[in-house]
């Protein structure tokens, strides 16, 4: 909701027969006035803002005058009674920062449809962000995760950020193993140094011919 909407909402609430364009025009009024207020030097007082003006440059000596060459004129604001009284009631809560890492959001058997039993040598449709990995790089890529050891998924049909396609390595054993996705591609789509993974969130089954 824009400025002028919740001010006529807020009004409509009071019981206030002020409509959208009324408030336009009070506003564009108001802007007016405030401009002719600081292009004649004054200062505003209000519970919502004060300003005062100051000079920035060097006065060579005391009888130098202001030349806009080498001086500039500085409007100052600072908040009012009202702005502050309303800094006081602000709450603040903590937000994780935006995270850069793969995400896997589903893993699918593209032969059987399956999504939670992969065979071993069949194409696996992996979706996601932030997905994209240098396939020339061994420490990146797909890689199913066992009791056993590691295995790298080498054959790769498609590698994008949202979606890739390759094959689970058939050096797979039998049984369950965690999908993990771990790609350098930074948000600019450049190759960086720090290898970031990502899990999926279900535990796959992997099962032989």
């Amino acid at each position: 909701m824009n400025f002028i909407r919740r001010l006529s909402y807020c009004e409509k609430k009071r019981g206030s027969s002020l409509t959208e364009a009324d408030i336009a025009a009070y506003q564009k009024l108001e802007r007016e006035v405030i401009k002719d207020i600081i292009a004649n030097g004054g200062q505003l007082n209000t519970p919502i803002i004060n300003t005062s003006f100051s000079i920035s440059g060097v006065f060579t000596s005391q009888t130098d005058g202001f030349d806009k060459s080498r001086h500039a004129v500085k409007l100052n604001v600072t908040a009012g009674t009202a702005l502050r009284e309303a800094l006081t009631k602000v709450s603040v809560q903590k937000v994780e920062a935006s995270s850069t890492d793969p995400y896997i959001t589903s893993v699918t058997d593209k032969v059987s449809g399956d999504t939670t039993t992969i065979r071993t040598g069949s194409v696996m449709e992996i979706t996601g962000s932030r997905l994209k990995f240098d396939a020339a790089d061994t420490e990146q890529g797909v890689f199913a995760v066992t009791a056993s050891g590691e295995f790298r998924c080498a054959t790769v049909i498609e590698n994008k950020p949202a979606r890739l396609m390759v094959l689970l390595s058939p050096e797979v054993p039998a049984g369950d193993f965690t999908l993990e996705v771990r790609t350098k591609i930074t948000s600019n789509k450049n190759s960086g140094k720090t290898l970031k993974r990502s899990s999926y969130n279900r535990v796959l089954s992997a099962v032989k011919d």
